[in-house]
């Protein structure tokens, strides 16, 4: 059997469904193919979600990425080919993972894999998953590609990385931990230095995984069971972030936050909305947020460390989400600067959306025992200490930047990350195959003699 149904596929299922869904209600899609892509997208990814071995779940990962990529491209090409390499890189390395633990043997199944393996099996996975340093395509693809397209990349796309991490681990996990927490402060610390919306939204992406990544480490069931709760809890949350910067887009004409500062007055309700996710994101009681984070918190009782390592990156959350807030939708950034002019309002449509989000990430909080994944003795959240507790990091951030505005207002700089390194590697990358084209413009006998030459030696090498 190619496929099997559990509770983790079949939740991975309806998240796919109902985030397609609403990209493609809100987006304008103007041919059949990019029409298409969505569905297409959606296909793949729910085919790879019920993958009952882990070559099945490479196949249909990489064709959903095929399809991702061409609703990238909708907008721009160049972010969607580096989207693409990158997905392509991530999956020949799963393959070759999944090679050598099937040498000799039937395809490893979808489960938890050798322990030698593991860390080949992180690595590949962490190009989908947007891991340290493996992140490099997520500011790019999210800078460039349209509201609609972000929220299916950093509300499930991503989160397909996520998935095979979950069914990949068995036990406890020191790498994943340490991975987690410097994901979720480095993914925070880059959300303060941006002054783009999408990309201080995109380094989010990369800290709210980061909690997910710790909670799997905890290699405990209810560090799995929070794993999936704050993997829907971000799904919704952060998809109705990348709408409502979407939102301001359309509104505005920028999304840059030097330039804005009057959303609130003149678009309220995408001020509303934005609200929502936001305090989602932050923890705030009664939100998707609150529900995922109190159990990630709980599962991590035996790791103190990191559990307060996760506490500084809600307050960073915090902060920039105070930024994003303030200068986004309240007053400008610097008294003198030009404020974009209201050049309209989203439609309704687009709209009806993000209230549809928004409504499902309160929903999620308030009926969250209603989830397959929720353990069913597992703790009442609806106790003043959780929700006191849920609201330090809140308090914290709000009282910083309430003493300190202008150091988190948004400045002119570029703070540089792995994606600024690329150019450089490349031109290393391409210093010996110029090497080789200069050997074969017309001076045949000399490149075959380097061939010859480079054979003899490894023959002799492998038979020393």
């Amino acid at each position: 059997m190619w496929f099997r149904v559990d509770a983790l596929s079949s939740v991975m299922i309806v998240l796919a469904l109902f985030m397609t869904g609403c990209s493609y209600v809100y987006g304008n899609w103007k041919t059949p193919a990019q029409r298409w892509a969505p569905w297409c997208f959606c296909l793949f990814a729910c085919l790879s979600a019920i993958a009952s071995d882990w070559l099945v779940f490479i196949f249909f990962m990489e064709l959903s990425s095929f399809a991702l990529a061409a609703m990238i491209g909708k907008k721009d090409r160049p972010a969607a080919w580096m989207y693409l390499y990158s997905q392509l890189i991530g999956g020949a390395l799963l393959l070759l993972a999944v090679a050598i633990g099937s040498a000799g043997g039937p395809i490893l199944p979808m489960g938890p894999v050798p322990s030698g393996l593991f860390p080949l099996f992180v690595l590949a996975l962490g190009f989908k998953a947007a891991l340290p340093i493996l992140h490099f395509w997520l500011p790019i693809a999210h800078g460039r590609a349209s509201a609609e397209v972000s929220a299916v990349l950093s509300g499930y796309a991503v989160k397909m990385g996520i998935y095979g991490l979950l069914r990949a681990a068995d036990g406890p996990s020191v790498s994943l931990l340490c991975i987690g927490v410097v994901m979720a402060l480095y993914g925070v610390f880059q959300a303060l230095m941006q002054h783009d919306g999408k990309r201080l939204l995109a380094y989010h992406t990369m800290s709210q995984l980061g909690f997910i990544v710790a909670a799997i480490g905890s290699g405990t069931a209810l560090g799995r069971a929070a794993a999936m709760a704050h993997l829907v809890s971000h799904c919704l949350f952060k998809g109705l972030l990348f709408l409502t910067a979407g939102g301001l887009e359309d509104s505005y004409g920028t999304r840059d936050l030097r330039y804005l500062g009057t959303a609130a007055r003149e678009v309220p309700l995408l001020f509303a909305l934005f609200l929502v996710g936001a305090t989602s994101i932050a923890g705030f009681p009664g939100t998707s947020g609150y529900v995922s984070k109190s159990l990630i918190k709980l599962s991590l009782g035996d790791y103190p460390a990191v559990m307060w390592s996760l506490q500084i990156a809600g307050v960073g959350t915090v902060l920039s989400f105070c930024k994003f807030g303030i200068y986004g939708y309240l007053r400008t950034a610097r008294p003198g600067v030009t404020r974009a002019p209201l050049l309209g309002k989203p439609s309704s449509r687009r709209f009806k959306v993000m209230v549809a989000m928004a409504v499902a990430t309160l929903g999620v909080g308030f009926f969250h025992r209603w989830l397959p994944f929720f353990p069913a003795d597992g703790p009442s959240l609806w106790k003043l200490g959780k929700a006191l507790s849920a609201s330090c990091p809140i308090l914290v951030g709000s009282a910083i930047f309430a003493s300190f505005p202008r150091v988190f207002s948004p400045g002119d700089g570029h703070f540089p990350d792995v994606e600024d390194f690329l150019p450089r590697l490349g031109g290393l990358c391409l210093e010996p195959l110029s090497f080789m084209r200069e050997l074969h413009c017309g001076r045949l006998r000399a490149y075959l003699a380097v061939a010859i030459l480079s054979g003899l030696s490894i023959l002799w090498f492998l038979s020393s």
